[in-house]
């Protein structure tokens, strides 16, 4: 029967569980109750984990929170101080992996310049609704796009003008070439997704010219967010916007080629969503290729140690 071996390691360690589709519920005789696809608990139960995340109290605990990502039901209290701090109404992106993604988004948004200026933030939101972002992921890249673009003009904000600059920014960046081809390629198969296969990392990184951002938004969304160190401004013009863009795919692809498979490390996310494969070293320079449960592939993000 699926999940056997999960289920009987989740009774050894006390646990009280829940089956449900997608995900089960969680709840640890150390009283922290989570949310996770049975695949990710499975994969936590491999490594030898499991008991850190429902039996550990102390630093153990911690640490398998942090390594394993692992947003518990007691974070999701936040959500309604994020939405507050975004703009965001309280019907907006309500179910679990949307409050995750928001609380996501904001620890990272907490970096960039404006995104403690509640006006900044939600004059990024009011942008992102104008682009009709269908879903979360849509939305935080929008907003992300709005606060590197108007944190790049320089002078202080400017709500009667910066909207417009942005707007016309975002229409030359989301035309651009490498944005356009932006969208997921057919790589793997299901095995890739359920736990890590040397053999996906082999044909990521055989095929990593191909290879792109799942979405538009997300491909000029980090192309802002992420411009080469020294460069600031941002430019306004098709050609210099189309070079920027480019420019950044293509270190995210050269990072995928020049990581040798055999290093490449990878996770499933708790909400079983996709694994991510990282191509790099984490925290210095690291490009993630993602693969869902279907076999398709996707860059999730890129970061280096010449870019912002």
């Amino acid at each position: 029967m699926p999940w056997d071996e999960l289920k009987q390691e989740l009774r050894d360690q006390k646990a009280v569980f829940a089956e449900g589709n997608p995900v089960w519920t969680v709840t640890g005789t150390n009283k922290a109750a989570f949310r996770a696809h049975p695949a990710f608990l499975d994969s936590v139960r491999i490594a030898g984990s499991l008991p850190d995340l429902v039996t550990a109290t102390d630093g153990t605990f911690i640490t398998a929170i942090r390594d394993w990502r692992v947003t518990l039901d007691s974070h999701l209290a936040e959500v309604p101080a994020v939405r507050t701090a975004l703009g965001l109404a309280a019907n907006r992106f309500t179910t679990l992996d949307e409050q995750v993604a928001l609380l996501r988004y904001n620890d990272t948004a907490r970096s960039q310049p404006g995104s403690e200026n509640p006006v900044v933030a939600a004059a990024a939101t009011a942008f992102a609704d104008r682009q009709h972002a269908p879903t979360v992921g849509d939305f935080t890249q929008l907003h992300a796009f709005f606060l590197a673009a108007a944190a790049s003009f320089g002078k202080p904000y400017d709500p009667h003008t910066y909207p417009g600059r942005v707007d016309a920014l975002y229409a030359l960046a989301i035309g651009s070439p490498a944005a356009v081809a932006a969208g997921r390629i057919r790589l793997g198969a299901e095995a890739d997704w359920r736990t890590h296969q040397a053999e996906f990392a082999l044909a990521a990184h055989a095929e990593g010219a191909r290879l792109n951002f799942g979405t538009g938004n997300a491909l000029v969304g980090h192309a802002l967010k992420h411009t080469l160190r020294g460069n600031p401004q941002i430019p306004t013009d098709q050609a210099g916007v189309e070079n920027l863009v480019a420019a950044y795919l293509k270190d995210t692809r050269d990072n995928v080629i020049a990581t040798v498979p055999n290093k490449v490390t990878s996770a499933l996310a708790q909400n079983g969503s996709a694994r991510t494969y990282l191509f790099g070293v984490v925290r210095q320079q690291a490009t993630t290729v993602a693969v869902d449960s279907s076999g398709d592939a996707w860059i999730s993000t890129y970061y280096g140690p010449n870019r912002v």
